[in-house]
């Protein structure tokens, strides 16, 4: 251990000396973060979800019915990717054949 490493044998007290005895009497200022926030509290507005309003929802369809949409949405774009990969293929396919008939005519 370092000597720095010691326990204080006279620990620091405070109060004692002129004008530490109230803390309050010290200072008028204050810092603005000790300034109350946030006291108002927001209440739900008609269209935000409403107690009366989930109550007459029927949430199961709602989600089957995104469900649908999601898988439809789906296998377009999976259709789309093989037509477009059909494409890509078939023209180079032709871009291949037609650069081999050059060759062969040379």
């Amino acid at each position: 251990m370092t000597t720095a490493a010691r326990p204080t044998f006279e620990p620091a007290r405070g109060g004692r000396g002129k004008g530490e005895g109230d803390l309050s009497a010290l200072s008028k200022q204050y810092s603005s973060r000790d300034l109350p926030g946030h006291t108002k509290i927001k209440y739900r507005q008609p269209t935000q979800d409403a107690p009366e309003e989930v109550r007459a929802r029927d949430f199961r369809r709602e989600l089957e019915e995104r469900e649908r949409v999601a898988v439809r949405d789906k296998t377009r774009e999976r259709e789309w990717m093989r037509h477009e990969r059909r494409n890509a293929l078939s023209m180079t396919h032709c871009a291949l054949s037609s650069t081999r008939n050059l060759w062969r005519n040379m």
